[in-house]
């Protein structure tokens, strides 16, 4: 129970830590143990970082020092395998992520209701303190049962452009499997408004004004007025737990024993580039993450959210996006000189990009998107080491939505005109074919290992998607072969056995562990090897592996291998 650094799975010492010291040194001697792959408990479906702690202190984050930190210095450390993936390769259940959509599929109400618990904001809403924070209008209200929400608003140029988004992103991104606010669009009336006596706000210069009716009747002159006549928000809820600030897309937070491994080397936050891509998120940065430490009856942990998603498509606090957001860096020199000295005919393809000009929309386009090639505003370094597995597990998630479920995301953002949901629907469904054909094919494209009633091994292949235009390739013949998990061999081949239907047969034999690797024809190259151990009867799976070259003999080390970026 116990984490031994050379493996990618979590082997926890907080509760045995004398445990812990002996399987430490003793893991590094030369012995057989040494190499042994595979524990009792993989693998491990629960991350148990939400151990009793004290509440850290809370930190703040200078925005400019972080465009600093991660777009001139360089941060983090570069290079190496996400670490906190178990032997399937996925994540487990922590305080940063939930499977969710792609591996228990949501109905459409739960799509649509997202991370919201109960009701929508009841009014009337009582104005407590006026957004300092942050590039975008807004005030803090309390609702008819006293729950405290972040009322958000567009401009006056671009009505529903950052609500509609940052409700979209929101659902999105639980639906992934993030911790994430509970945003929904809300209309409302003035009248749906009161002020608080006594209450004040501080003004440009710092001084405490009355945040009166009159104070009100200022904030909502700055808002577009919808079609009847009232106003739109993106209500935000408080978020539970004693604030603590961002976190870091690179290295731990010293003050919380739970966090062990280096947010560079987490999948959940390599593979959120995927994501990212997929609607544009560009200003995927640590001050838009939100710490919380959580009070339990034992003691606390600290929760990590994705917060802020106003700027995702093609929006930006001062109105639709320049076309190289989501193109190149801020300080992306490379590019500009290619540019330059090619008088602008290389380098920014982008260029040619003609998105058609809907207010709320922005620029968002999927002719010329490139997963491959989007670019942060910044060089996140947990992005930086994104790989082809990390790129895998997050593509597999972007494809699993439907058509019909992209559509019911499009419609949390609540636009008015048809024409708006009708393009962000389009729009995001190409862009998902586009991230399907990018990094599906890794491994040969398997995915979704089980053991049948009839004992057979079964898997779905991710290349019977929509988004290729061909049926995929027979697989191969899969070849069987003994392990030994005590020393990571593999013995001789045992055979090969034919897949048909999503399924192959398991040999026949007495080995504790057996290992089938897995080819789609004309990929020889490309492999997915799965590894079974006996469960009584019948057979489990314990692990996968996928590369895009190696030998059958290769040691099942969990290596990846690196995305260019």
């Amino acid at each position: 129970m116990c984490k031994t650094p050379p493996r990618p799975v979590h082997r926890w010492c907080i509760l045995l830590p004398w445990l812990g010291l002996l399987l430490l040194f003793g893991g590094m001697d030369a012995s057989p143990a040494r190499a042994q792959v595979f524990y009792p408990d993989d693998p491990v479906v629960v991350d148990p970082d939400r151990q009793p702690i004290e509440a850290p202190s809370e930190r703040a984050l200078s925005d400019y020092y972080d465009y600093v930190e991660n777009g001139i210095l360089d941060v983090g450390e570069s290079g190496g395998r996400a670490q906190n993936i178990n032997t399937l390769g996925e994540v487990p259940r922590s305080s940063w992520y939930t499977p969710r959509h792609y591996y228990e599929r949501l109905s459409i109400n739960e799509l649509k209701q997202g991370p919201r618990q109960g009701s929508a904001p009841e009014p009337p809403f009582r104005v407590v303190d006026d957004k300092s924070e942050g590039k975008g209008g807004g005030f803090w209200v309390e609702d008819a049962r006293g729950d405290r929400y972040l009322f958000k608003v567009d401009q006056k140029a671009t009505p529903e452009m950052g609500t509609g988004a940052e409700a979209i992103g929101t659902h999105l991104f639980h639906a992934l499997g993030y911790h994430v606010p509970q945003n929904s669009v809300v209309f409302f009336e003035r009248s749906d408004l009161q002020a608080v006596e006594g209450v004040t706000y501080q003004d440009a210069r710092g001084r405490a004004q009355p945040l009166d009716a009159a104070r009100i009747d200022a904030l909502l002159e700055l808002m577009p007025l919808t079609p009847s006549g009232g106003y739109r928000a993106l209500a935000s809820k408080f978020l539970e737990g004693q604030p603590l600030g961002p976190f870091r897309y690179h290295g731990t937070r010293p003050d919380d024993p739970n966090d062990l491994f280096p947010h560079e080397h987490r999948r959940e936050l390599r593979g959120l580039r995927v994501f990212a891509a997929w609607i544009n998120h560009d200003d995927s940065r640590s001050v838009n993450s939100f710490d919380a430490f959580i009070e339990t009856d034992e003691g606390g942990y600290v929760r990590h959210h994705l917060i802020d998603f106003g700027t995702i498509l093609g929006g930006s606090p001062l109105g639709p996006k320049e076309p190289w957001a989501g193109n190149e860096y801020i300080l992306d020199a490379g590019t500009i000189v290619k540019s330059v000295v090619s008088l602008g005919f290389a380098g920014r393809p982008w260029r040619r990009a003609d998105p058609p000009d809907i207010p709320a929309v922005g620029h968002f386009e999927a002719t010329h998107f490139d997963p491959t090639r989007w670019r942060p505003q910044y060089r996140n370094p947990a992005f930086r080491n994104m790989d082809a597995d990390d790129a895998f597990w997050a593509a597999k998630q972007v494809a699993h939505f439907t058509d019909e479920e992209i559509r019911a995301l499009v419609e949390t953002g609540r636009y008015t005109d048809p024409e708006t949901a009708r393009y962000l629907t389009e729009t995001l469904i190409t862009r998902r074919d586009k991230i399907a054909r990018a990094y599906l094919g890794h491994g040969g494209g398997f995915d979704r290992f089980r053991i049948t009633d009839d004992g057979r091994l079964a898997f779905d292949d991710m290349l019977d998607h929509p988004a290729f235009d061909a049926d995929p390739a027979t697989v191969a013949p899969v070849d069987w072969y003994p392990f030994r998990n005590a020393t990571g061999e593999r013995g001789d081949t045992i055979g090969a056995r034919s897949a048909e239907a999503g399924a192959v047969a398991v040999p026949e034999a007495s080995e504790e562990y057996l290992v089938g690797v897995l080819r789609r024809m004309g990929a020889r190259d490309h492999r997915t090897e799965v590894y079974l151990r006996q469960a009584g009867e019948t057979w489990e799976v314990v692990g996968v592996r996928r590369s895009a070259s190696g030998t059958p003999s290769a040691p099942p080390v969990w290596t990846q291998i690196p995305v260019e970026l």
